[in-house]
């Protein structure tokens, strides 16, 4: 009786094992209707498996055809890849362009759908995102967490969870992609202050001085000492405009330098003071340049559709923390009838990437808003037509490497905000975008949360929530003092 048990398990194991016969299958001209779109892509050599579904399939069998083939079967309407089988795919086609076939039952009709590609790009991508994931409507902000997924495979940990700190809110993690990157978040409330991680220590800092007001956006240095941050006064309300749902504006801002090791906030005529509102500064690669976005001050809410900011730089001396007694125009947006808000500049110093909305400066609101690179030798513009999408594309990031940028787009639905990935080649040209793989393609249709402020780094934070949570509640925040420059 064993025996025949274990002949008849060996039988159906080796039967299950066979791949689908693909004959009698009806070629369709188009190509198939993924979600996620993975269809003629660039993909980092080390990408988590790419699961998609197609609506309404019964079955779903995949042909990959690179240095080999690969055959991929699924008796339901999401395909999801073996990892093994995934990784040592890209492992021996890295490099190479593959064709991807999709084979599907639907309504008792077999449909081969026409090929698209892959391209496994060896540039590997920087393996730790984090993200807020907040509701789209952003009015309950006492219910989210700060994230952190491994891109390489599923595997996600919390930073931060508001249900665990008082309900305050937590916003902006932001990493300096060093080696071994320093990053900040602000975490708001009565025990808050921004916290900064640096060579796995853990500091409160309380950012606001007798002459100056706390930081708000802004970006830490390649060597973790200094961080230009603006200081605003942020004020949401909700839009008139038949077509657009909320408008956040800054009713006055300027920018501050904070020197960690010094415990120090200087800031500077020329970035500050009424006539002018500067925000979303960010440092260039070398640390001597600082950009930041700058337009003539004007009574908000009523002239916030006339707001129209410009992009700025000034420099900086990373050794002494000097900010230049100047500031240079490096592209005027206003002239285009454009604002433009959070410039990133690329690792290797060659493009500064910012988003290009009709107005103000809170664009994951606008719909028309969308990504634009500059090139930093020749100031010439890229709008990226074939890296945008329909909605919102906005709050970017790049990798170490400079070879791939993730920004929060709304393209899908025009609500909520999701992480889509784009190769960007070594003369500059953009890529398609892709949309941050799940292990269940339906997460994202079953997660009413926004993916808010991505950013890829390379190396995990040494913290967790609850070691926050006890930063929140039993450490007090250090104070700053207010230097002259």
């Amino acid at each position: 009786m064993k025996r025949t048990i274990i002949i008849l398990i060996t039988a159906l194991t080796l039967f299950s094992c066979e791949k689908r016969s693909l004959q009698d299958y009806t070629d369709c001209p188009v190509q198939p209707p993924l979600f996620p779109d993975y269809t003629d892509i660039t993909l980092p050599c080390n990408i988590a498996p790419l699961n998609f579904l197609l609506e309404d399939a019964v079955t779903i069998s995949v042909i990959v055809r690179g240095k080999k083939e690969y055959q991929y079967d699924s008796h339901s309407h999401k395909l999801c890849f073996p990892m093994k089988r995934w990784k040592q795919m890209l492992a021996d086609e890295k490099g190479d362009t593959l064709s991807i076939s999709v084979y599907a039952e639907i309504s008792q009709q077999k449909i081969h759908y026409k090929d698209f590609y892959w391209y496994v790009s060896p540039d590997s991508i920087d393996r730790c995102l984090s993200y807020r994931l907040i509701e789209p409507a952003y009015e309950i902000w006492n219910m989210l967490q700060i994230c952190e997924r491994n891109v390489e495979n599923f595997s996600t940990r919390l930073l931060a969870d508001n249900n665990i700190t008082d309900h305050s809110c937590i916003n902006c993690h932001t990493s300096n992609r060093a080696a071994n990157p320093t990053t900040f978040m602000h975490v708001r409330g009565s025990k808050g202050g921004t916290v900064y991680s640096r060579d796995g220590q853990l500091r409160k800092i309380n950012t606001k001085t007798d002459r100056t007001a706390g930081a708000v956006y802004g970006e830490i240095s390649q060597d973790g000492r200094f961080g230009i941050f603006t200081t605003a006064e942020i004020i949401p309300i909700l839009h008139s405009h038949r077509t657009e749902r909320l408008e956040v504006f800054d009713k006055c801002s300027d920018l501050i330098l904070i020197d960690f090791e010094q415990g120090t906030v200087t800031d500077n005529p020329c970035i500050t003071g009424k006539n002018y509102q500067e925000t979303f500064p960010c440092f260039s690669a070398d640390n001597h340049t600082i950009y930041f976005c700058r337009a003539p001050y004007l009574p908000q809410p009523d002239s916030t559709r006339q707001m129209r900011y410009d992009l700025y730089s000034i420099s900086f001396n990373p050794q002494t923390g000097q900010l230049g007694d100047s500031i240079h125009e490096v592209f005027r947006a206003s002239a285009e009838g454009k604002s433009v808000s959070f410039p990133k500049c690329s690792p290797d110093g060659k493009h500064l990437l910012f988003s290009v909305s009709d107005y103000g400066t809170f664009p994951i609101w606008h719909p028309e808003t969308d990504l634009w690179m500059l090139e930093l030798s020749t100031g010439k513009i890229d709008k990226m037509k074939q890296t945008n999408g329909r909605y919102s594309d906005s709050y970017h990031s790049w990798s170490s490497n400079s070879h791939w940028i993730v920004f929060a787009s709304k393209r899908d639905d025009r609500v909520y905000g999701r992480p889509y990935f784009a190769h960007v080649s070594r003369d500059g040209n953009v890529s398609k975008a892709f949309l941050l793989p799940q292990e269940n393609p339906e997460m994202y249709l079953n997660t009413f949360k926004s993916y808010n402020i991505p950013e890829i780094y390379n190396t995990a934070e040494t913290y967790d929530a609850h070691e926050l949570q006890k930063l929140y509640y039993r450490k007090e925040a250090e104070n700053l003092r207010y230097k002259e420059q």
